[in-house]
């Protein structure tokens, strides 16, 4: 797998930014510069094309259907459209998140306030259950999950945190940016309402090429404020006093799109479908179990179950100094947050990569 994808030495950042195809520049001079040139001028087409074949990738990608999914620039925005597109009742105001969440998503979600909702994070262990259910109650408008955190790689149980949320009638929406890709999802079986993601990380499609998933039910209810021609129900109409909703998760899509990102996704999302998401999952995990077989318990910040994690590694020693300056000095690319240090593995990552940051790992056994 490696040798598809363009790969710097010793990387351990796909929670940050996925490596690209090797065939990324190819797809996007013939999808993009091309369409262009022999389309005379009017690539729209083609490009429309591009956009068709991202939900349709994505949505197998995540058991669903393409009608389900709307392209998207970034998840902030696509947090936005959800939110102002809700139908709201006076008595249920309250939106309900993780202090463990990614921080642009509490930044979307506090200027809610503004609007009238009100925020509520969930006090104690975020991965049990019961942490939820004791948040959740009927003042409850929106409940959001991380399903993979970002900085302890932590599973959240989503199936049953939805069930919370829909037993209340409030709106359950998932951030899967950390899991996408590399462990295994089925929304409808979750049976959430919303979804959003993003193809810079593991499904490596660099950025620019996020999406949102709307359930056929919230499709029904919701009626986005931020929309764009491409929202409507048929876009070349023309019409400046007929606007129509498109019928499906299109109407969260809003003005014209840039196709270049979706062009580079659609490649990354072929050569991974191709090589096998169930593959690569059990490639992570198996590296991960790898790396922390003589890492002490103390250390560990991410779960040791590999149904427990996404596909990083999070460690924070007692003293962070030596490994801090080792991982210099042995060129590890990777990166350190509050929580610990985070190293991610991928299926393109090299066997002498894992065995390089397994010896400068195995410091921490010897403290």
């Amino acid at each position: 797998m490696r040798d598809l994808f363009h790969v710097p030495a010793r990387y351990f950042l796909s929670h940050s930014v996925g490596c690209l195809p090797k065939t990324s520049e190819d797809a996007l001079s013939t999808s993009y510069f091309t369409s262009w040139a022999e389309g005379g001028g009017n690539a729209w087409p083609s490009w429309l094309d591009v956009l068709g074949g991202y939900r349709s990738k994505i949505a197998a990608l995540l058991g669903t259907s393409a009608g389900q999914i709307c392209p998207q620039t970034n998840i902030s925005s696509a947090l936005t459209k959800i939110i102002y597109s809700l139908p709201r009742s006076g008595t249920r105001n309250v939106i309900i998140l993780s202090p463990q969440d990614f921080p642009t998503n509490g930044f979307v979600f506090k200027q809610a306030e503004r609007a009238g909702y009100r925020l509520k994070f969930v006090e104690g262990k975020v991965t049990d259950p019961q942490a939820w259910a004791d948040a959740i109650d009927s003042t409850t408008a929106i409940v959001h999950i991380t399903h993979a955190l970002s900085n302890t790689s932590h599973i959240l149980p989503v199936k049953s945190i939805c069930a919370m949320a829909r037993d209340y009638g409030a709106v359950s929406i998932i951030d899967i940016a950390q899991s996408a890709g590399v462990v295994p999802i089925n929304l409808l079986d979750w049976n959430a309402d919303f979804a959003v993601g993003t193809g810079v990380k593991f499904l490596c499609g660099g950025p620019g090429a996020c999406f949102l998933y709307a359930s056929q039910s919230a499709l029904k209810d919701c009626k986005p404020v931020d929309v764009g021609w491409f929202s409507h129900e048929n876009p070349f109409e023309m019409d400046i006093h007929d606007f129509r909703y498109a019928d499906n998760a299109m109407k969260f899509f809003g003005g014209t799109p840039s196709p270049a990102p979706f062009i580079l996704a659609n490649e990354s999302l072929s050569v991974l479908e191709h090589i096998g998401h169930d593959k690569i999952h059990n490639r992570i995990q198996s590296a991960l179990s790898y790396l922390v077989q003589d890492i002490p318990d103390k250390v560990m910040v991410s779960p040791i179950g590999a149904d427990a994690r996404g596909a990083t590694l999070v460690l924070n020693p007692a003293d962070r100094a030596p490994l801090r300056a080792i991982l210099k000095a042995e060129t590890i690319l990777h990166d350190e947050r509050a929580e610990g240090f985070r190293f991610s593995v991928h299926g393109y990552t090299h066997a002498s990569d894992l065995e390089a940051l397994r010896h400068v790992l195995g410091a921490l056994s010897r403290d």
